[in-house]
This record gives C-alpha cells, structure tokens and sequence, in this order.
C-alpha cells in the first residue's frame, strides 16, 4: 500500500465533502467547516491553476454556503448538477419526482427517527436515528421506484437515495477531467463512503490515485484513519506548494514525483474562487496522514449526511 505525498502541481484534486473535508454529523444541516479550510482550499486552487472540485451528494448551493465566499468546480447531486471552471452550469434533465416523494412521505411520516430530504433531483431517505430500519428503508424505497424509469437507487452511510439513473460521481469526475484546467492531469479523488467508490474507480483509469477517508474494503489505493487527517494533508500540501516544495502524490511514496505531465501548469486561475482574501492556512494539529490499508476494518457508522 502506498503511502500519500504531498499534492503535486501537475495535480488535479477533487474531494467529497461530507466524512471528508466536514466531520460528519447527525443531520445534514449541522456539519461545521474547519476554520482555516476555505483559506487553505483558495491556496490549492490558486496553486494547482484552478484543477480543485467538489464532487458531492449535496447540492451545489448548498456546498457554496458551506465553503463561502469560494466557488470551486463543483458536482453536486453525485454529478447531477456540474458547475465548470469557468462557472458555466450543466444538468441533467430534471426527472419527476412528485408521485415518488408522496409514497415515500407517507413511509417516512410513519416511522419516527426516518427523515425525507427533497433536492433539486434526488430523494434521500435518512435513517441514523433509526439504524434498526435499514432494511425496511431499502425495501419502500425499492418498492416505491418500482419500474420508474431512469431513476435508480444509491445506498450511503445511513441513507438511501433516488436519484438520476447512470449518473454518478465518476462520470462527473470524467466529465470535469476532459476540460482546463484539469487536462492532463494525474487526479486524486478523496472520499469516505461506498458512493465515492465510483470516483475511486475513474481516477484508476484515468492514472490517478483514489484516498479513502476512513477504513472499509475500497477501490481507493490509499488511505488515512480520519476528516481531521485529510485536512491535515490538505493544510500541509497547501503549505508546501506555496513554498514550492511540494512532494508528488503517485505510488513513489512520501516525497516522489506525481505521474503527470512534466512541465507545471500555470498557478494563476482564480477567477471562480471567490473573494477571500489572503491565504488563511491553519498549522493542523491532527495526526499525520500516513496511509492505511484501505482493504482493513469495517465501514464505521456515521451519520445522514449526503456525502
């Protein structure tokens, strides 16, 4: 197993949000952002010329107001909705869930503990305050989409989603890959949960490296126990590209060049990321992310975020 480098400069980062940049928490709307994590996401973007996404299961407003003032490349809705890096927006068209949402309200308002969450084009059904109804959860919701066309199922942590069928967080990744400033370049793709391992599985066919956050059997070939360790890499790469020292973050180990493209890309790409000024980069105190084997352990129950 390798062990996880600083971020290169030939890089291009993309990153789950909750379980990964946020430590989870019981209900979707009381996840906190890290002081000093905006500062160090403008830095990397500055850094990497723009190469840094935000691939979520949250909505792309919602994503904005948890990062604000910046505004990355973002997929929200696990790549139902895209924002590009020069701030042009893609969707997929928008499928109706109207019937859906009334079969599965009348689920929800039955069972105590089950929350229906309502986005632009997904359901989710969360269950972390009743874990005990995962397996009736999965069996409405499978029985509430039926045969509807082009809508499919997609299970999480604590959650079950309804959401555009044959879209997922690696066609998004593949799809912001085609265009700058991400061409050409090695991607890393980090995430906690089982809807992450599409994006895991993309950036390996693309040459890249996929960094599970937490401990599960995964396609990820790196790992670090925890958000807190992720951040802590971030906060260091940031540190380092700044100073122009950053290590490579290939299979080489600590230290070793990424396997991109041999000349850097130009570090000036700014115009989407907001208006925050200055480089506001926390010293993180959490442990180093040395990289775990991400075949070990189980899959930690966390919370009903959309991750």
């Amino acid at each position: 197993m390798s062990s996880l480098p600083l971020i290169d400069p030939d890089n291009a980062l993309f990153l789950d949000f909750d379980g990964t940049l946020a430590d989870l928490a019981p209900r979707p709307e009381l996840v906190q952002v890290e002081a000093g994590l905006v500062g160090t996401l403008r830095t990397l973007h500055r850094q990497l010329g723009g190469a840094v996404a935000i691939v979520s299961g949250r909505t792309i407003a919602e994503l904005d107001a948890f990062l604000a003032p910046l505004q990355l490349p973002t997929a929200g809705v696990h790549g139902a909705e895209l924002r590009d890096a020069e701030g042009r927006r893609l969707e997929v068209p928008a499928p109706d869930l109207d019937r859906l949402h009334r079969r599965l309200e009348d689920f929800a308002q039955a069972h105590p503990g089950l929350r229906l969450e309502r986005k632009p084009m997904a359901l989710a059904v969360h269950y972390r305050a009743a874990p005990e109804l995962e397996t009736l959860v999965r069996e409405q919701v499978a029985q509430a989409l039926g045969d509807v066309s082009g809508l499919e199922m997609l299970h999480g942590k604590m959650v079950v989603e309804v959401k555009p069928a044959g879209v997922t967080k690696g066609s998004a990744v593949e799809l912001i890959m085609r265009s700058p400033p991400f061409a050409g370049r090695m991607p890393i793709f980090a995430g906690d949960d089982v809807t992450d391992e599409d994006g895991f599985a993309m950036v390996a066919h693309l040459g890249g490296v996929g960094v599970l956050v937490g401990q599960r059997p995964s396609a990820a070939t790196v790992s670090v126990p925890a958000p807190a360790d992720l951040r802590a890499w971030l906060h260091r790469s940031a540190k380092a590209l700044d100073g122009g020292a950053a290590g490579g973050a290939g299979a080489a180990g600590e230290g070793g060049k990424a396997g991109g493209p041999s000349s850097a890309h130009a570090a000036g790409a700014d115009t989407h990321a907001g208006t925050d000024a200055g480089t506001d980069i926390d010293a993180a105190p959490a442990a180093a992310a040395a990289a775990a084997p991400s075949g070990s352990g189980t899959n930690p129950s966390a919370s009903t975020t959309s991750s």
